[in-house]
């Protein structure tokens, strides 16, 4: 199995406007400050950070010429990046800044033990000291900070209290990471905020490492950014390609599906099949692409399947977000937090039994 990028445990945060709160106006007196990257902050999720430090791209500079420009635009947000310790801080500030170019509102979640504890919302393209939280107790905790969606960040340094250690985070029940590829829906388009992607929240669920290469309506199995997903370790891959596969035959998810499972002998390979749409009906054509989608990729999986191939699964996205639940929809397209959620719950028990958790 190929594996020559392993997801690095440095780390750090970015946020600002933690529902209420704001820039710090002077209350990072009495911290302790550890500068981004550092050892003790386990960065989870952006396995060519090595690479790239200080930048939070989901992709290596050295491929920025290879893929298309579609990919590295978004690339460059780090998108299921995740800075994660373990401390008995009380408060919690970070150094950050958004990179030009911010067309949606940018947050960071906060978890405390995999338990949602505030959102921030990060402003300004000038580095900024924000509070993330204030008051907890003084014990040891879990902390988890998801990096944005859809926008490039830079991470300076993270406060804590002056006395309170800083330990390793939880360990996942599994070492390598599920590694997720595709379109806007498994990107989190829909999502109001990173932790509530769905992969966000079936890794949350399961206590599993992620890394979520959803590029949005560039997801379309090209060989160089094939040959990228294929340079990860990975325990499972889940590839939701959707509608932005687009109107491609069937060759380029069949070379996928090959070069997957030649880099990957014995991970589980998901293929999910595109979800609902509230387009489809009223709109023919689109429904006839839908259905069109759904068709070659299941008949695409379970033709490895029937090569011999059982670790490849056929998902049927209906079944994971199907017309009774077009109120979870953010737009025609994209499910709302809500959705996403669903589609975790729904989805948890087969990536369970596919990793024999």
């Amino acid at each position: 199995m190929k594996s020559p990028v392993r997801a690095w445990t440095f780390g750090l945060a970015v946020l600002a406007w933690l529902f209420g709160g704001g820039p710090a106006n002077g209350a990072s007196t009495g911290l302790r400050w550890i500068t981004f990257p550092d050892p003790a902050l386990a960065l989870s999720g952006l396995p060519w950070f090595s690479v790239n430090a200080p930048e939070l791209w989901r992709f290596p500079l050295g491929a920025k010429d290879r893929i298309p420009s579609a990919v590295w635009t978004r690339a460059v947000a780090p998108d299921g990046g995740r800075i994660r310790f373990s401390s008995t801080t009380t408060r919690l500030m970070l150094r950050v800044q958004t990179m030009p170019k911010q067309i949606r509102p940018c947050f960071i979640d906060v978890y405390i033990d995999n338990v949602f504890a505030g959102s921030a919302r990060v402003l300004g393209t000038r580095p900024t000291e924000f509070e993330l939280f204030a008051g907890r107790e003084r014990a040891m905790k879990n902390i988890t900070l998801y990096l944005p969606n859809n926008h490039e960040v830079r991470v300076h340094a993270v406060g804590l209290d002056v006395e309170a250690p800083l330990q390793p985070p939880s360990a996942f029940a599994v070492k390598a990471p599920v590694v997720c590829y595709g379109s806007s829906v498994l990107q989190g388009t829909g999502a109001a905020h990173p932790g509530q992607t769905y992969p966000a929240a079936l890794a949350r669920a399961l206590q599993l490492d992620f890394v979520n290469l959803g590029f949005g309506g560039a997801g379309k199995a090209e060989a160089a950014v094939v040959e990228l997903v294929n340079q990860l370790d990975a325990s499972c891959f889940i590839l939701d390609l959707g509608k932005s596969y687009g109107d491609q035959d069937r060759e380029a998810y069949v070379r996928m599906l090959a070069a997957l499972r030649a880099g990957h002998p014995r991970a589980p390979i998901l293929c999910v099949t595109p979800i609902y749409s509230s387009k489809e009906p009223n709109e023919p054509p689109y429904r006839e692409k839908s259905e069109r989608l759904r068709a070659m990729m299941r008949e695409a999986a379970l033709a490895r399947r029937q090569a011999g191939d059982a670790l490849t699964l056929v998902v049927e996205g209906l079944e994971l977000f199907g017309p009774g639940d077009a109120a979870l929809l953010h737009d025609p397209q994209h499910p709302n937090d809500e959705g996403n959620a669903l589609i975790a719950r729904r989805l948890a028990p087969v990536v369970r039994r596919a990793l024999g958790l």
